[in-house]
């Protein structure tokens, strides 16, 4: 996974990732303040999680830049050429992308799990 994230940002531009990532992290955090202040654990620990992912996909991307690593960044990417050297060697970026993806995305999807339950039990209380 680290090899993933690494690609990503080198791909993307490294120091777009980190703002990237930051700036997703800065978003979230005070959700999960608001979410411990009112007692919703289990929203508060999956915005605790989105924000430590976030954080770490940024700490990556830190050391990547302190280190001088190579990068293409997004720019370059809006060019035919690049984009067809970058598939033909990196064959697998689409199936990392998602990977990345769906496993950055699975906090989401328990948040919105939680929440219908949430309302579908409240519902069923009252009907009775």
């Amino acid at each position: 996974m680290i090899s993933r994230i690494k690609e990503h940002n080198a791909l993307n531009g490294i120091k777009f990732s980190i703002a990237e990532f930051v700036i997703v992290a800065g978003l979230i955090s005070p959700f999960a303040l608001y979410y411990f202040q009112h007692a919703q654990v289990l929203f508060a620990l999956v915005s605790v999680g989105i924000t430590l992912n976030c954080l770490t996909v940024a700490g990556f991307g830190l050391r990547q830049w302190l280190d001088h690593e190579p990068e293409i960044g997004w720019k370059r990417l809006l060019d035919k050429q690049e984009r067809d050297r970058i598939n033909h060697t990196h064959p697998h970026l689409l199936r990392d992308t998602t990977i990345i993806t769906v496993t950055a995305l699975a906090p989401y999807i328990l948040l919105v799990l939680a929440t219908l339950d949430l309302l579908i039990s409240r519902k069923n209380r009252k009907s009775f």
